[in-house]
């Protein structure tokens, strides 16, 4: 059978070298094009045991032609340019190679700033294929020691390292699909006789392919998504999967390959995955279609949905990893003529494309629901109903009602407008103001909001309540406080339960604003606390210390040693930072002054003689 995938498995390239135990079996932590939380992972993560300190060798002739040090993000980053036009990038380095390291330790001294990016000459630091050029680590946003490993073209696109066929990697084994999930796409589709997003995990049987344990029933224009998941032999890593292509009765509906792919539309991934699911679970599934907005242009075959009539109809997906493994997953749906109840989480209602979706218990005939829009009222019938639950549907583009009465409870929808995507567009109340660019919004919004008090804090609430809605750029919010905050201490923080996380934000006539690519909850906090310092090491060849604030976080930092400039390096995740001396023959000696500053402007001082 061909199944018309277009990855070939990788061949063997001489020109590249696996840039760490080059000829030894390595073990992968994460894959290209691999769905992150707000971003496609651009390259391989590979793993060192828990270590720091491997050496990492050029993958090819060219020469360093940039260098970044940072605290977040890729950490301690060398990018090298080779003579075939690509670009490698090795991130999350403990240190660069000593001829390198000196360098950067100079520059870092000449502009006095840890965090530091370079474009040092070409000729300065030439490497051949397999050089030393730095040394594994755990810098940056890593969550663990290991190597980040990238390949780009000419355009900086990134490539799949992969598919230039490392023995290093073993694979054998294919990618899998733990559950699928079936949306309706229009108003009049059905999963299982029900409006809205329904998800059934899958099994394997005794003839190797996948089916759902319950019956499935579609009718109308229904979208498919799959959670699933590539694995390498000797790790139990859950890696992405390279090549998906969906059929549809014989005929192929989707085909991604993520092979090659742009910077410029990280953020699409937010539409390529089920965003209001992962908000909800943390589960990243896949869509098998190209939802509105969508930019990607790894796409070889797309569309929004299939037309399902009420006839057999036979749904494969086959997944493909690099090395060709390839998984096949099959069903038929509407196979039997079986009511299926589905239970879908509806908190009080839910939103789903331009609906309003409602369920309600019920016994004996259902009762209307009725929805209220200023003083008038429509009353809606259950399109649905079975033994114990009425399913309602409301088409948000007939009006936003104010309230509903479900059942006896009445429910504040805290509906305001709609918001159109690829559109410049403002919003005004008397507690917030809304600034959209045309780029903000993949699809249409449409904007829910509410302000609170919180009594037993002591604090405003202002919520957006859109939180499932992807951004693609950042909109810009401005909060109208009821209460008054001094300007200087004062700031915007998102509330995640009982925790803060410090946004900032510019005061303007009792106003603040900021911006955010995430919607939310969001407070005004005083922050009066200065940060502490402690005192780890202190002596003439090293200091250390640790440093924290306790609610907006520290903004800078500097060290001083007779009012000359001593670099601090720094590592957040361990709250640490400690000294790198210019000359290591120069102990240190005389006056050490430490500042320490929180993001509303709170510092703190350690002096001490040595």
């Amino acid at each position: 059978m061909n199944l018309c995938l277009s990855a070939q498995s990788p061949g063997k390239s001489d020109y590249y070298l696996f840039p760490i135990n080059p000829g030894q079996q390595n073990y992968l932590a994460g894959t290209m094009g691999e769905l992150r939380p707000s971003h496609f992972h651009a390259g391989i993560d590979v793993k060192t045991g828990g270590s720091i300190g491997l050496p990492i060798y050029s993958t090819a002739d060219g020469y360093v032609y940039r260098i970044k040090v940072s605290a977040g993000g890729y950490g301690n980053a060398l990018y090298l340019k080779h003579t075939n036009g690509t670009t490698s990038l090795y991130a999350h380095l403990d240190r660069y190679a000593d001829n390198i390291e000196r360098y950067v330790l100079s520059e870092q001294y000449v502009q006095q700033t840890f965090e530091i990016q370079l474009f040092p000459d070409k000729h300065y630091f030439p490497v051949k294929r397999g050089d030393l050029i730095g040394y594994s680590g755990n810098t940056g946003s890593s969550l663990g020691p290991h190597l980040h490993f990238e390949i780009r073209d000419e355009d900086q696109k990134f490539l799949d390292p992969l598919s230039y066929g490392f023995d290093e990697i073993r694979d054998e084994l294919t990618p899998i699909i733990k559950k699928i999930a079936f949306v309706t796409m229009d108003k009049e589709a059905r999963v299982n006789h029900t409006f809205g997003r329904h998800e059934f995990s899958v099994i394997s049987t005794a003839d190797g392919l996948m089916h759902t344990a319950a019956p499935i029933r579609l009718n109308g224009k229904v979208g498919i998504e799959m959670y699933g998941y590539d694995r390498q032999n000797g790790v139990t890593s859950k890696n992405g999967i390279a090549e998906i292509i969906l059929k549809i009765d014989g005929d192929t509906i989707y085909h991604e390959l993520k092979e090659r792919m742009s910077f410029g539309k990280q953020r699409e991934i937010l539409v390529h995955m089920d965003y209001p699911t992962y908000q909800s679970q943390r589960s990243k599934f896949n869509k098998l279609f190209v939802d509105d907005g969508n930019m990607n242009d790894f796409y070889l075959k797309s569309s929004q949905g299939f037309n399902f009539s009420d006839s057999a109809h036979l749904v494969q997906i086959y997944v493909k990893d690099t090395y060709g493994n390839i998984g096949t997953y099959e069903l038929e749906v509407n196979k039997r003529k079986i009511v299926y109840k589905p239970r879908p989480t509806i908190r009080d209602f839910e939103i789903h494309r331009d609906f309003m979706h409602l369920k309600a218990d019920h016994t004996g005939t259902p009762s209307l629901i009725n929805l209220y829009f200023g003083q008038a009222h429509v009353d809606l019938p259950p399109y649905r109903t079975d033994r114990y639950d009425a399913y309602y549907l409301w088409d948000l583009k007939n009006g936003f009602p104010d309230s509903v009465n479900l059942c006896g409870d009445v429910i504040d929808t805290h509906f305001y407008t709609e918001i159109p995507s690829e559109t410049e567009t403002s919003f005004h109340n008397h507690s917030l103001d809304l600034y959209f660019s045309s780029e903000c919004l993949f699809d249409t919004m449409y904007l829910r909001f509410k302000k609170e008090i919180d009594e037993i804090r002591s604090r405003e609430l202002f919520t957006i309540l859109n939180d499932e809605t992807p951004l693609r750029s950042s909109v810009k919010v401005t909060l109208k406080p009821e209460w008054t905050y001094p300007d200087s201490s004062a700031a915007v923080y998102a509330v995640y339960g009982n925790s803060l996380s410090y946004i900032g934000g510019t005061w303007k006539d009792g106003n603040i604003s900021f911006g955010t690519r995430n919607f939310g909850t969001y407070t005004i906090e005083q922050d009066t606390v200065p940060p502490v310092i402690t005192p780890y090491v202190i002596n003439n060849h090293d200091v250390k210390f640790k440093i924290g604030d306790n609610l907006s976080g520290i903004s800078s930092y500097k060290a001083t040693i007779n009012g000359q400039f001593l670099l601090m390096k720094y590592e957040p995740k361990r709250r640490l930072i400690w000294s790198e001396r210019l000359d290591k023959n120069i102990l240190l000696s005389g006056e050490l002054v430490l500042e320490v500053t929180d993001n509303t402007g709170n510092k703190s001082y350690y002096r001490k003689t040595l």
